[in-house]
C-alpha cells in the first residue's frame, strides 16, 4: 500500500506516526545526519492502515524491535504546520497530522547505547536516560511532555517562518 501523503504545487501533507520508546528507564530517540536535535522514531501511515499498525511496522523497520506485544498508548495528536526553503530558495508549506505513542518495552532490548537505523544508513538511534532526554533538544518540542505525562493531548503546532 502507498503512504498517505499528498503534494499540491509546493505544499505537502503527511499522515505520520511516531513513538517515544521506553525500556527500563531509557528512552530511544533518533538523530539524523547534520541535525543537532533528537527526533522520534516513526514514519508515514499507509493507505488503509491504522496508526497503531503503522507504528508497529515503522518501529520494526527502523529499529528491529517488535513492539506488537508492548504497552502502546496514544499520547498526542498534533496538527503540525511548518515550512522550509529548498536549495533553490522555494518555500514549501508542510502540514502533518501526527499521532505520537508512548511505548513501554518490558523485556531487556538495549544491547548498545547507540546504533545505526536499520532502514537509513546514516541515522543513529540513541538510548538516553530521563535526565538526558529532559535536557536534550527534541522535536517536536511537545514530545518532552510525554516523558512525564502520557495522557492524551491535542496540539496545534504552527512553526511556519516564511508564510
Amino acid at each position: 500500500m502507498r503512504d498517505i501523503k499528498f503534494k499540491e504545487g509546493d505544499d505537502l501533507f503527511n499522515y505520520r506516526v511516531a513513538a517515544i520508546i521506553e525500556n527500563k528507564g531509557k528512552y530511544l530517540f533518533q538523530i539524523m545526519p547534520g541535525d543537532e536535535c533528537f527526533t522520534l522514531v516513526g514514519g508515514r501511515v499507509r493507505f488503509m492502515e491504522t496508526s497503531r499498525d503503522a507504528l508497529i511496522r515503522e518501529v520494526l523497520e527502523e529499529t528491529g524491535y517488535d513492539i506488537s506485544r508492548a504497552e502502546i498508548k496514544l499520547s498526542l495528536i498534533a496538527e503540525n504546520f511548518f515550512d522550509y526553503k529548498d536549495k533553490n530558495e522555494v518555500v514549501h508549506n508542510v502540514q502533518t497530522l501526527l499521532f505520537v505513542y508512548k511505548v513501554d518495552i518490558d523485556e531487556d532490548v538495549i544491547k548498545e547505547k547507540s546504533f545505526v537505523m536499520k532502514d537509513k544508513d546514516d541515522t543513529t538511534l540513541n538510548w538516553v536516560s530521563y535526565d538526558e532526554a529532559k535536557k536534550a533538544e527534541i522535536l517536536p518540542e511537545t514530545a518532552k511532555r510525554i516523558l512525564d505525562d502520557d495522557c492524551l493531548k491535542y496540539e496545534l503546532i504552527n512553526d511556519r517562518q516564511f508564510s
